[in-house]
C-alpha cells in the first residue's frame, strides 16, 4: 500500500506507524507534493515528472534528448563526434581553415572527390593545395596572385 501525502511548511504527517525500519518498509514508496512556490533540491534524483521543465526554468521544455537539441536549437553538428565532423549546409565564415598538411608520400587516398589538401612538396618540390577528382589528387599552383 503506497501513501501520498501533502507537505506544507511546517506540518507534521503523522503515519501511526512506529518509525524503524521494519515498519517504514511497509508504507511502500510515498508520493509527496510540496506545495511552496521556492522548493531546494539537493541530490537526489528527480523522475517521474508529468512534464518536463521548462528552459526558462533552466530545463530543457522536452522529454528526450532528441527534442532538447530542438528546442536549445542544436543542430546535427551538436551529435557529431569530434574526429568526425560534417557539415553538409550553411556557410563558414569569418574564420581561417587550415588543410590538413602533407607530403607527397603521406597523402591519403584520393577518394572521394572534392577533398583539399595542402601538400608541402606537391608541385615539383614546391607547396601546393591538391583537390582530389576521386581517383588523383591534381595540383592547384600557389605563387601567382589572383587576378580578376
Amino acid at each position: 500500500m503506497a501513501i501520498t501525502a501533502t507537505v506544507t511548511r511546517g506540518f507534521t504527517f503523522a503515519t501511526g506507524v512506529s518509525v524503524d525500519a521494519a515498519s517504514l518498509n511497509q508504507l511502500g514508496e510515498p508520493t509527496v507534493t510540496i506545495n511552496e512556490g521556492n522548493v531546494n533540491i539537493t541530490g537526489g534524483t528527480i523522475s517521474g515528472l508529468s512534464s518536463p521543465i521548462a528552459i526558462a526554468d533552466g530545463g530543457t521544455g522536452s522529454a528526450n534528448a532528441g527534442a532538447a537539441r530542438t528546442a536549445l536549437g542544436v543542430g546535427t553538428l551538436g551529435t557529431q563526434a569530434s574526429n568526425a565532423i560534417a557539415v553538409t549546409g550553411g556557410t563558414i565564415s569569418g574564420t581561417i581553415m587550415t588543410l590538413k598538411s602533407y607530403a607527397v608520400s603521406g597523402v591519403p587516398s584520393a577518394s572521394p572527390a572534392g577533398q583539399m589538401i595542402y601538400v608541402t612538396d606537391g608541385n615539383a618540390g614546391a607547396a601546393t593545395v591538391a583537390v582530389s577528382d576521386g581517383s588523383a589528387w591534381k595540383v592547384v599552383a600557389l605563387g601567382a596572385t589572383i587576378s580578376t
